[in-house]
């Protein structure tokens, strides 16, 4: 029997619009609730948030707290903070109406030592009201962790993973040039990394993701985080960045096992960025090299990651579930929305 999974969105920054966007396109899915604060989007249609000709009759709800207490479907895409301490009480909120959840939170996307607790409570809530929880889009979730363990599937030995994404900032929308510290001087830069609202959330819990996957117990996980200082004066449709300053991030982690370096996952972000790609190399039996030229482009890509995954997350056993939790996941076939899933077991 054919069936219509209600979606609901909270949080309608640019990546929640794409993925506003991806379900209306995707046959099968109704968008019927959307949420944000922000008094550029409270109380209009989302057509009129998206640039779309057509109004959807749905209206976003200004008040989040109303709309993680009042609303109603089968699944909600949460795409409102890249923090735990923020995302919680919204998911927590969620689970407890029985609705799924599919956010882009990028410290849910796997459990780190700090905040192995929230993730089983989160667990437990996901279990008892008997729905799934899952976090994921394109770094972290697959550019840096989930596509370098794929390629893994042929070793039949791993001695080390090296991963190294490089990004040019000036294609990507000034949200993302200004979270990367793109045009501070290296005073700001330093006190805003002190701060935390210039880095990358997620490349730690990248490297705990695969050294899951690979049944490797880590000793120490080392982060850095340094500005990449613009050569010459640079421009973007938003910045002008003088030289000197910086144009945005390098940030890497390297994480240990036996004493020796198991896990290199080199983050560069910054304007002007020369050969964008992703890159791994799997030291093993065989050993891997691969690049994607150009890279995965960052906001398109994580609509996509969450409308793919719904599936999986629909048939899932309940809980808090990460990206390896599930069967491969793949550009979405309609057919898997076209029946019910199967009960959760």
């Amino acid at each position: 029997m054919a069936r219509t999974v209600k979606v609901a969105i909270a949080g309608l920054g640019p990546v929640g619009q794409a993925v506003a966007r991806a379900v209306l396109q995707t046959p099968g899915l109704k968008l019927v609730a959307a949420s944000d604060p922000s008094p550029l989007h409270a109380g209009r249609d989302v057509a009129v948030v998206l640039g779309l000709p057509r109004k959807l009759k749905v209206k976003v709800e200004g008040r989040p707290e109303r709309f993680f207490k009042k609303v109603r479907a089968d699944v909600a895409f949460v795409c409102t903070s890249s923090h735990v301490k923020e995302v919680k009480p919204q998911v927590a909120a969620l689970l407890a109406r029985r609705i799924n959840v599919l956010t882009t939170c990028e410290e849910l996307v796997f459990s780190v030592p700090a905040r192995a607790s929230v993730f089983k409570e989160l667990d437990r809530v996901a279990k008892r009201k008997k729905v799934s929880l899952l976090a994921t889009g394109v770094n972290p979730g697959f550019a840096m962790d989930a596509f370098a363990l794929a390629l893994t599937a042929p070793c039949a030995k791993v001695r080390r993973i090296s991963v190294t994404r490089v990004v040019d900032a000036a294609a990507r929308k000034l949200a993302l040039q200004r979270r990367v510290g793109a045009g501070l001087n290296l005073g700001q830069f330093r006190r805003a990394v002190t701060e935390g609202t210039v880095r990358h959330v997620g490349l730690v819990e990248s490297a705990y993701l695969i050294a899951s996957g690979l049944g490797w117990k880590l000793e120490r996980v080392d982060e850095t985080l340094e500005p990449a200082i613009a050569p010459r004066d640079l421009d973007t449709q938003e910045l002008r960045i003088p030289a000197g300053a910086a144009a945005g991030i390098r940030q890497s982690v390297k994480a240990y096992r036996s004493g020796e370096l198991a896990i290199s996952l080199d983050l560069q972000v910054y304007v002007g960025a020369e050969s964008p790609r992703d890159s791994v190399l799997v030291d093993g039996d065989p050993s891997i090299d691969t690049t994607i030229a150009g890279g995965v482009n960052g906001e398109t890509a994580t609509a996509a990651m969450l409308v793919n995954s719904l599936p999986r997350l629909l048939a899932a056993p309940a809980g808090l579930l990460t990206v390896r939790d599930l069967p491969l996941v793949h550009a979405l076939n309609p057919q898997d929305l076209a029946s019910p899933p199967p009960r959760k077991r």
